[in-house]
């Protein structure tokens, strides 16, 4: 037995099934979580703020369901310094892949944006101004700070931070980027 050490169960434990992770959420826990419809309101209020893209000048449209095909309104964001754009060629380096932002002309990976609906996931309410890295699951600041402390076990040896919404590991430190929209541009 381990001194101060219990078997209860409390809020946000996670349990290692034979490499299955569970998250136990408690009901005073989910009562600080945003509904499904919070989450979709959030979505509409970002929309509403037109978001536009610098380079096609085009209004941007955080979609509520991830589809695999190419839109000239879903959003992507450079994952050095979190501008959010529309897709387009301009600045791609042949080479790796990697795009330099026409704002501040870093030089990097960029990634579709898509809101993570899991409820569950959060640990507060409010705007999804951060994504993570390298997925682009957007979720409130709290929330990516949270995820990206938190060591899931890999294996029988290892364990490190992923994306609570798809399961990908994290990249970079600290795992995640603030979004910065073009918005409210009207």
């Amino acid at each position: 037995q381990m001194e101060g050490e219990s078997n209860i169960l409390q809020d946000g434990t996670l349990i290692d099934l034979c490499g299955a992770t569970l998250l136990w959420r408690s009901a005073e826990g989910l009562a600080k979580s945003p509904s499904k419809r919070d989450l979709e309101r959030e979505i509409d209020e970002i929309n509403a703020g037109r978001p536009q893209c610098p380079v096609g000048l085009n209004t941007l449209v955080i979609p509520r369901k991830v589809t695999p095909n190419e839109s000239q309104q879903q959003p992507y964001v450079y994952l050095n310094c979190g501008h959010v754009q529309g897709h387009h060629d301009w600045g791609q380096d042949k080479d790796s892949g990697d795009r330099k932002c026409p704002i501040c002309l870093e030089l990097g990976p960029v990634v579709k944006v898509c809101m993570g609906l899991e409820p569950a996931f959060y640990v507060d309410s409010g705007p999804p101004t951060y994504a993570f890295n390298p997925c682009g699951h957007m979720a409130t600041e709290k929330t990516v700070k949270y995820w990206a402390s938190v060591a899931i076990p890999h294996g029988t040896n290892d364990f490190y931070a992923v994306c609570p919404f798809c399961a990908s590991p994290l990249s970079g430190n600290p795992g995640y980027i603030k979004l910065i929209f073009q918005d409210n541009v009207d």
